[in-house]
């Protein structure tokens, strides 16, 4: 993915952007792969639900039009036809996957300052290996054809991961992916060998995301990162969720009631209301900035 805070660069890596940031930070090299698995995405909210807590299309691209306005550091500002396309594919992928609007954009914030253009080319013996881009940093391995090989994208053509509607269902359908048990944790089992001795061994389960938010894995892949920078990736999306859905006037159920990520002794735990790291809160003090155009509606809060 295109997150600019996460794990340590990689070798051979070179990063190609569109257009210049004004306080960007390093492009670090996704550690995890995107999953080969194709099972179909169960919904677990009712379309009811989900009817609900979508905002209207025309609030949506009046909100996405000011929030790109606030962040986009010297890129281009998108026109307000533009808007309404990339608002039209959220709810789309939103309503699809039943992946609160809100956190579809604060995962496009986190990995690409919403340019659609941005793009990283990771090299290996001295030859393209992936191509990671578009508004939710998604990562293609690139086949001896210049296709992709991995994943959701496999058998995609670059030009066609890198279309906003496509990158932004496809991000959607990954966060989905998570969310429904696409990721995974390693625990220690005591059983029996073949000759009935007990033997102590590994064996991965599916994770509860006891100790983190489920969009983890869209950073670390199958497996939580516990350690190291990347541990705390869930609370930079948290915090950008938090201050979108609430200058949305949407819910925010989902985010205050879920334990975003671990704590560090000895220091206050993570919460979605405080940004820590500079980036994020210079952020979101963008997106509180951007004046929503959408209705309020009554939203847990922080205390």
């Amino acid at each position: 993915m295109l997150n600019r805070i996460g794990q340590n660069q990689s070798r051979g890596a070179v990063a190609v952007f569109a257009g210049a940031m004004a306080f960007p930070a390093a492009l670090p090299a996704r550690v995890a792969l995107h999953t080969e698995s194709h099972t179909p995405v169960v919904a677990t909210t009712s379309p009811e639900k989900a009817e609900r807590d979508l905002p209207n299309e025309d609030c949506l691209a009046n909100t996405i039009c000011a929030v790109k306005d606030h962040v986009r550091w010297r890129a281009p500002a998108w026109k307000p036809e533009f808007c309404r396309k990339i608002s039209h594919a959220v709810l789309e992928s939103a309503e699809r996957y039943q992946i609160p609007p809100a956190l579809i954009l604060a995962v496009m914030i986190n990995e690409s300052d919403m340019n659609e253009s941005t793009f990283r080319i990771t090299m290996r013996d001295r030859a393209v290996y992936a191509r990671d881009g578009g508004l939710m940093g998604i990562r293609c391995i690139v086949d001896k054809h210049g296709h992709c090989g991995n994943g959701l994208v496999r058998g995609m053509a670059w030009k066609e991961v890198m279309d906003p509607a496509t990158n932004i269902a496809l991000g959607a359908r990954e966060l989905a992916h998570y969310r429904d048990g696409g990721g995974v944790s390693k625990v220690t089992v005591r059983v029996h060998d073949n000759k009935g001795h007990l033997v102590v061994r590994q064996k991965f389960i599916a994770c509860a995301h006891k100790n983190h938010a489920y969009w983890a894995h869209y950073n670390h892949g199958p497996m939580y990162i516990d350690h190291g920078p990347a541990r705390h990736y869930p609370h930079r999306i948290g915090v950008l969720y938090y201050a979108l859905a609430r200058t949305m006037g949407v819910d925010t159920t989902e985010i205050t009631t879920t334990r975003l990520t671990m704590n560090d002794r000895g220091r206050r735990p993570r919460t979605y209301d405080h940004p820590v790291e500079a980036r994020y809160q210079k952020l979101c003090h963008a997106i509180r900035d951007s004046k929503s155009a959408c209705t309020s509606v009554t939203t847990a809060v922080l205390h």
